[in-house]
Formats: C-alpha cells, structure tokens, sequence
C-alpha cells in the first residue's frame, strides 16, 4: 500500500497529530463537522471518528485515516486552521451539522458558538441570506429556523450555565427571561444582568461557583444587588449547583419572585 502520511518515528501520537493526518490524506482536505466541533471547544462533540471535507470527489477504495466527505461548495473562505491543524470555520461547521444533529443540537451549537464569539450575529445573517427559501440540502430548514430566531440585537447567552437555565424553563413551560441586558439607575450603569423580565420587575442572576465564589465576588455581587433592588428591581440569585442538580428550587425561585410582584401590583 502506498503511505500518504508520514508521522516522524518516536513522535507522541495524539488526537491533533491524528486529525492533522486525516486532514493531509485528503487533497485540500480539512477536519469537518463533528471533529471541527470538538476542536473548537464546543461540549457534546467527539473528535473521533475523525471527518475529513474537501472539495474534491475522495477516489474510491483507498483507506483513509479520516471519515472523508466532498462538497462542490467548499470555498477557501470556508477553511482555516487551529494548531496547525486544517479544519472548516466555526459557520462552515455549522452549516455542516445542519441536518447531521437534532434540531434543539444545532440550536445549542449556535447558541454555543455565538456566546464564545466564534461567530458573529451579522456573518450568521449573511449565512441566512444564501439560503434558499424553500428546499435545500437536508438541514437547512431547520438552520433557517435556527438563524431566524436570533435577530438583530441578539445577545447569545454565554456559558452552558445559562444554557440549562433557559432550559430549565422552557421544559416547565414558564415564560422566557430576556438574556444579557444592560440596566441602570440615576447614577449610571449598574451592569449587564443576566436574565430579565420587565412585566414582572424580576432580575435574575445565575451565579457559578468559578466568577461568585470568593469574599471580594459576594462583595461587588451584594452591591450591585442593591443598587437594582432600589432600582425598582426584584433580583433572584439561582446557584449552579441548583441549576445542575435542583432544577425544582431554580423553578421555585423564579415563581415565587413573578407572584410577589403580581400580588403586589
């Protein structure tokens, strides 16, 4: 059999050196799909089996390091390169998973991909506008979906945290927070709270143990609470280890906080 890949005698084998050479045993080849996924960080994706695109038709009955698909569509705009390693751009990657993952998936990929600012919202609508309105490759109805639901002035929530917050709720059926909201008072900016319902009056803050930890973190968390609660604001502190592993206190919190203000009112 012919070698294509060379690996240098005695060189560590690991998953980037193993991606690197399912990327090179394709001819403008790059690390697609589930494996690019991984390897920009995004949770709930395996690197292996590694998936290879190009924009060529691979030749049958060669053994390949990598999964290998071909796209008449791939442009050079689509690929670029992580740790040396040739992959498609995080949009690519998302356009790739549309129809390959389920619909809430490729919805938390977004999400993902936009909190950690691999994309941005505006390449995210310009993506949209290349679609087709109707039919398509498998998928792209539900990316049209996906994209449609985030319009102008979006903001993504940015950490998994958040992300099972929102499902917390949805899965209740209660009635969605707006996310990552500046608010303030007569002397200015007070900060950018995490959940917010403006009928209700109700801020919520969804405190992780990494960034709400230590005395000096409770200390500006404390002060800025009271700043919004003189504000007119009723705040709700939830905790990651209820939102991980209470979800019926998270639940609790956030209704108990909407009825005090309806009673109220």
């Amino acid at each position: 059999m012919t070698l294509r890949v060379l690996r240098v005698c005695g060189s560590p084998d690991t998953p980037d050196q193993r991606a690197q050479a399912a990327a090179l045993d394709v001819a403008g080849g790059a690390v697609a799909m589930h494996s690019a996924a991984a390897l920009w960080g995004l949770s709930g994706y395996s690197l292996e089996p590694l998936h290879v695109l190009s924009g060529r038709t691979p030749r049958r009955g060669l053994r390949r390091v990598g999964t290998t698909h071909s796209s008449v569509r791939l442009q050079a705009s689509d690929l670029t390169s992580l740790r040396g390693i040739p992959l498609t751009t995080p949009l690519r990657t998302l356009r790739d998973l549309a129809g390959r993952v389920h619909p809430d998936r490729l919805d938390q990929t977004c999400e993902r991909m936009l909190g950690a600012r691999l994309i941005r919202l505006e390449a995210l609508h310009l993506l949209g506008a290349e679609l087709p309105k109707r039919g398509g490759a498998p998928g792209t109805a539900t990316l049209r979906r996906v994209i449609q639901s985030r319009p102008e002035g979006y903001r993504p929530t940015e950490s998994n945290l958040e992300l099972r917050f929102v499902s917390i709720l949805e899965r209740a059926g209660d009635a969605p927070f707006e996310r990552q909201v500046d608010l303030g008072d007569q002397d200015g900016w007070i900060g950018r709270v995490d959940f917010l319902d403006r009928r209700c009056r109700v801020v919520v803050e969804v405190q992780s143990d990494m960034f709400h930890a230590s005395l000096r973190d409770q200390r500006i968390d404390s002060e800025r609470i009271q700043r919004l609660e003189r504000a007119g604001w009723r705040v709700v502190e939830v905790f990651e280890r209820e939102v991980w592993h209470r979800p019926d206190v998270v639940l609790a919190k956030v209704r108990a906080a909407r009825a005090a203000i309806r009673r109220a009112a």
